[in-house]
């Protein structure tokens, strides 16, 4: 049997580990910049107050019932995640990181009260190595696993845990859930199947088989199969290899001068490049852009772009001296800049390199000695501790985050303080 390990809220969860008065309360996270509502707490859903609500329309909503809001700390959320996803690594066989706040697991229970016990022994242990509170759902394919997490979540009386195994009890739970719902059911094709007559999940359970892959191709045939029961999808014990790496942000405020659009796309750069070294792999083509507000309609328009070629690399000072000399001429003083970034393409792995005559081996293994230890001295120290000069932050691009929560986890000088007294 397999199972859906979800953290609930998980945002907002995490600040709530360093902030447990803000247990019960309303607690809503933004988005980049402080753009939109990005995650809430059940309470902030009870209140109304919309999913991804650009802040500005609500924010005497926000006022008057006295939200708490966060900016988004995602340098916290991702070393949480890694804490939850090696205590699901240390206590049971096999673990499949879906998302930063998912994982489906390998139950070693073989029947149901041994699985219910694993499950909540497991979310217990979460709790109390992480304070995530989080729910499982158990089934025998991943998609039943997604309706049962469902189900754990709405339903307090499941104690976080539900196992969609029966075959009565299935029919239930997929007879009350919307079609649209389901894993991997995107609007248009809920729209699709509602024209047909199919409404809910048990509805597409009980559909011709044929006329399902005929009409929404062979992953909707999966869907239905594996509502009935039979697996279709593997857990997938490492992540696929990224064929493209993308960096991208929109800056704090407008810029105009090169400088520091320069160093924003030399800080982005580093986040690419980190990535393509996790992944161990090299780059041979890159793509670098740049473009103004298509929405402010009162300023002049502009986007730049252009595409690099080279041996494929994951030397970072050579990758940024070709991102700016080759974004350069594109640029036009004068134009408010909002946003910029970097595309790693035609990524292969490092095992694959092809040498050519004109390398220099000992200039290959210099630059890979400089990257290793930059890469040492930041997983020791902290990101950004050892860095290209012309990727500093600025406040000129640097991104809006008045409330952001300190790195309670990731940085030494934000680090939690206990005073005896």
């Amino acid at each position: 049997m397999l199972a859906l390990a979800d953290c609930n809220n998980f945002y907002v969860s995490c600040e709530r580990v360093f902030r447990p008065e803000l247990e019960n309360q309303p607690v809503v996270v933004l988005s980049n910049n402080d753009g939109c509502i990005i995650a809430r707490s059940n309470e902030s859903k009870a209140l109304g107050i919309p999913m991804g609500a650009p802040v500005f329309k609500v924010e005497d909503q926000l006022r008057r019932q006295r939200v708490n809001i966060f900016s988004s700390n995602y340098p916290l959320y991702g070393d949480m995640s890694d804490r939850v996803m090696s205590t699901f690594e240390a206590s049971v066989p096999h673990v499949e990181r879906y998302s930063i706040d998912e994982a489906f697991l390998e139950l070693s229970a073989r029947n149901e009260a041994e699985r219910f016990s694993e499950c909540r022994d497991l979310r217990s242990r979460v709790r109390r190595h992480t304070g995530i509170p989080i729910s499982i759902g158990i089934a025998p394919t991943k998609t039943l696993a997604k309706v049962a997490n469902h189900h754990a979540k709405r339903h307090p009386d499941c104690g976080g845990v539900f196992e969609l195994g029966d075959a009565g009890k299935r029919d239930e739970v997929l007879g009350a859930t919307e079609v649209e719902e389901l894993w991997g059911i995107g609007r248009r094709t809920g729209i699709k199947l509602r024209r047909a007559g199919i409404t809910t999940a048990l509805d597409l359970q009980r559909a011709d088989v044929s006329w399902v892959r005929r009409e929404f191709t062979v992953n909707g045939m999966r869907t239905v199969l594996e509502l009935r029961g039979e697996p279709c999808i593997e857990l997938e014990m490492a992540p696929p290899a990224k064929q493209t790496i993308c960096s991208a942000k929109s800056f704090g405020q407008l810029i105009q001068e090169w400088d520091p659009l320069a160093s924003a796309l030399t800080a982005y750069l580093t986040q690419a490049v980190d990535k393509l070294r996790r992944q161990q792999a090299l780059t041979s083509t890159m793509q670098v852009f740049a473009h103004t507000n298509r929405h402010r309609r009162d300023d002049p328009q502009h986007a730049c772009s252009v595409l690099l070629e080279f041996s494929p690399t994951d030397y970072l000072p050579e990758l940024a001296r070709r991102a700016v000399q080759g974004l350069r001429p594109h640029f036009r003083e004068g134009m408010r800049y909002q946003k910029a970034g970097v595309l790693l393409l035609e990524l292969i792995p490092r095992s694959q390199r092809v040498g050519h005559l004109w390398d220099d081996p000992e200039q290959l293994e210099k630059q890979d000695a400089v990257m290793s230890v930059m890469e040492r001295v930041n997983r020791r120290w902290g990101r950004r501790t050892l860095n290209l000069a012309s990727a500093q932050d600025t406040q000129q691009w640097c991104m809006r985050q008045n409330r952001r929560s300190p790195g309670y986890t990731t940085c030494w000088s934000e680090i939690p303080v206990a005073h005896a007294g």
